[in-house]
């Protein structure tokens, strides 16, 4: 009598996309980088542009495909007046810091520091909630901003790395002016891919 040995099994290895597939998303992320760039173009559209982006990266992340134009353009047109004051509030970030490194007022590299880290937070909170409005389109701003709040101040490194990927990101585009529409798509590919990781699939 010949007695099979009873092996463990083990699970197959997931399929992992070939270079067409890759070569699709990354075609995709650009485009998506490129109508993102565009709409934000009047400046004060800035937030409103990248919700929607956050949408259209969101969509083609979970489905393999890009998303319909209507729930975007309506996503867009909704965001821009609540986008305005977090677009104020960014701005008035940047110059104080250009005002601080130029020494037009007082404050040295401790306060430029401290304000360098206080920026780098709030990008990294402003990120999540851009991630929050992709992955639930209807959602309200203030609830979207109350769950990266929640999850910035629970678990830091949820904020602090997507923020870090931005400000390689933006260093990335301030060298080289012309990447700008494919570094604002994969970052956005980034920071809910980051999110998913660090912060939950859920932006309950």
């Amino acid at each position: 009598m010949t007695v099979v040995p009873n092996w463990p099994q083990e699970e197959a290895p997931s399929a992992r996309p070939d270079w067409r597939e890759r070569l699709a998303l990354a075609t995709d992320l650009a485009l998506i980088g490129f109508l993102t760039t565009v709409a934000a173009l009047p400046v004060l559209t800035a937030p409103a542009a990248l919700a929607a982006g956050s949408a259209a990266i969101r969509h083609r992340y979970t489905t393999g495909s890009l998303p319909p134009v209507r729930p975007l353009l309506t996503l867009y047109r909704r965001m821009i007046l609540p986008g305005i004051p977090v677009l104020l509030v960014a701005v008035a970030l940047l110059v104080d810091l250009v005002a601080i490194s130029r020494r037009w007022v007082p404050g040295g590299p401790v306060l430029f520091t401290a304000t360098a880290a206080v920026g780098v937070f709030l990008a990294g909170f402003a990120t999540l909630t851009v991630v929050a409005i992709g992955r639930e389109p209807s959602r309200p701003l203030r609830e979207a901003a109350a769950w990266a709040w929640q999850s910035a101040t629970t678990k830091p490194w949820t904020a602090l790395a997507p923020a870090l990927a931005g400000v390689l990101a933006f260093f990335l585009a301030l060298t080289v002016p012309a990447t700008i529409p494919l570094v604002i798509g994969f970052q956005l590919f980034a920071a809910h891919v980051i999110s998913d990781r660090l912060a939950g699939s859920s932006a309950a």
